[in-house]
């Protein structure tokens, strides 16, 4: 029974490359200074307008670090289980052989 060695394995550097996006997408030059009453609406809607696509971007992000992980959780899941079974398939076979041999 194989072991999925080779997906936990390869679901890793996914989740650390969605996070090195994340942090690489987040970094962005400052807006310049608005003083309050200088008349300059635009600038502070422009700005407005980028954080809410940069929220948006990371909340995206976010979402499909969660993926990852849960597809990490559900391959260690399998792993566990197949560990289990044959934990359990080769108690039997030594149960088996013992009684095989004390007849």
């Amino acid at each position: 029974m194989p072991l999925p060695w080779l997906q936990i394995v390869q679901l890793v550097p996914s989740i650390l490359d969605v996070s090195r996006e994340l942090l690489r997408k987040s970094k962005r030059l400052p807006a310049p200074p608005v003083t309050p009453g200088d008349g300059n609406t635009d600038a502070v809607a422009v700005r407005l307008a980028q954080l809410e696509e940069n929220e948006q971007r990371q909340a995206e992000l976010i979402s499909q670090m969660a993926e990852q992980i849960a597809n990490l959780t559900r391959a260690v899941t399998a792993l566990h289980r197949r560990a289990i079974w044959l934990t359990a398939g080769m108690s039997a076979a030594i149960v088996v052989a013992v009684i095989a041999i004390v007849r």
